[in-house]
């Protein structure tokens, strides 16, 4: 295990939080917000509605288990600290903080003298892991990632749903849009992709599907 790399780093922002973010903004306009629903019951036997609040479910259940661990990891950092071993040495203008055995024998490669100091590294190195792995067990941090992990991969699966549905409502055409938004907003492509014509072909959908409400 201590040649192994150290691959414990805190999570940046997560895609869920940017998607959360996306599917707030979107709700206070779409179909899919509690008010706008209730004027939409033709829509009840919608398969893209039906794939729509599957997908929502799981997309909250993914949220919170990201949230989850990203607490989880915060809470092993401050407590245990990431895996690493302090290097001193004469050759080096001040101590260095190792954080795996590929960067000590980069370094070493260098400055051979260093090779002297290997096994010592390596076992701090182990000996945090452990604290670690120990900390971790307890807490349960990789099996919520795990949990995340394949919460993730289900809705992957329920958007892939959703989108070969066939919509046979307003609504069930706004669900795909909403998905579609709030999904792409994640993405490199976000600041060229047209999410203003997007939200506008979603309102006129809105607007659509009230007015025949109003007529009925």
């Amino acid at each position: 295990m201590a040649d192994s790399e150290v691959s414990t780093s805190l999570s940046p922002p997560s895609r869920r939080d940017v998607l959360s973010a996306a599917l707030l903004t979107i709700g206070g306009t779409s179909f899919n917000s509690p008010s706008a629903a209730a004027a939409h019951d033709d829509s009840a036997t919608d398969a893209a509605v039906l794939a729509w609040k599957a997908w929502r479910a799981a997309h909250r259940r993914t949220l919170a288990l990201c949230r989850k661990q990203q607490r989880l990891e915060s809470e092993l950092a401050r407590r245990i600290g990431f895996p690493q071993a302090v290097l001193a040495a004469a050759e080096l203008p001040s101590p260095m903080r190792i954080g795996s055995m590929r960067q000590f024998d980069e370094l070493a490669a260098d400055l051979p003298s260093l090779c002297s100091q290997r096994a010592e590294v390596a076992a701090d190195l182990l000996a945090h892991q452990q604290r670690w792995e120990d900390a971790d067990r307890a807490i349960g941090y990789s099996v919520t990632r795990q949990e995340e992990a394949a919460a993730s991969d289900e809705e992957e699966r329920l958007i892939a749903r959703l989108f070969a549905a066939e919509a046979m409502s307003l609504r069930g055409l706004s669900t795909k849009l909403d998905v579609l938004i709030a999904v792409g907003a994640e993405g490199s492509e976000g600041r060229h992709f047209p999410w203003p014509e997007l939200r506008r072909i979603r309102r006129d959908a809105t607007r659509l599907a009230q007015l025949q409400s109003q007529r009925r």
